[in-house]
């Protein structure tokens, strides 16, 4: 019996229409996905990713209503949908915010359209893509900012809130059930808290957290 490949259920977001119609045609050539929306306002995004549930979303920044808005509200609600950023927008600090939020892949609309069926087909196997030619732009830009953050601690409320559950030995899961909020915003809030205090896992987060507290910083 021969084996049946699933459709990926996918949604595009972009206010031009030539754009949308064009994209539509190279995925649904390769019979592997079906266009099960189109939109071109952040309102269309959310609405849209509500009552199809797609397994991917490609989402441009510039449409009305802001992308990282609609990005942002999708993951709160919807976090197992792979939102993936199809953007002309090179601004690392963009791409770093949209990332942080829960994006699967930022690429830039000058791809080729067989890399970019390429990428996808990595982000469906759960790897993060940045299109290539930006992806050394956004680790200086990373790099920059953390040589210049101070080294004092600036937790926002939620950020504080995340973190001294985490001293209890609470997963992301029963902080999400604790604090009533999704699993995916408590790594947006966990990630923000470790790139504040300079460090790259849990354990280092609380214990770095703990020091400056102690310090009175």
């Amino acid at each position: 019996m021969a084996n049946i490949v699933k459709e990926i259920r996918i949604g595009i977001i972009d206010d031009h229409v030539l754009l949308r119609e064009g994209l539509s045609a190279v995925l649904r050539r390769t019979g592997r996905y079906d266009i099960v929306f189109e939109g071109e306002t952040a309102n269309d995004a959310v609405a849209f990713v509500e009552k199809h549930h797609p397994d991917v979303i490609l989402l441009d920044l510039g449409i009305e209503g802001g992308g990282l808005e609609a990005l942002r509200k999708i993951k709160d609600r919807n976090s197992d949908v792979f939102c993936v950023v199809l953007t002309s927008c090179d601004d690392p600090l963009k791409a770093m915010a949209a990332l942080s939020m829960g994006a699967e892949g930022y690429i830039l609309k000058g791809i080729k359209s067989d890399d970019l069926l390429q990428a996808l087909e990595g982000i469906l196997a759960r790897k993060t893509y940045v299109s290539p030619d930006f992806a050394m732009r956004l680790v200086s830009a990373v790099n920059l900012q953390k040589s210049v953050e101070k080294p004092k601690c600036a937790l926002n409320h939620r950020e504080e809130q995340v973190i001294t559950a985490v001293q209890h030995g609470l997963t992301n899961r029963e902080v999400a059930n604790q604090l009533k909020l999704s699993e995916q915003t408590v790594k947006f809030y966990m990630s923000s808290a470790m790139q504040k205090l300079g460090v790259r896992n849990r354990v280092s987060a609380v214990q770095e957290y703990q020091r400056q507290m102690a310090q009175g910083e």
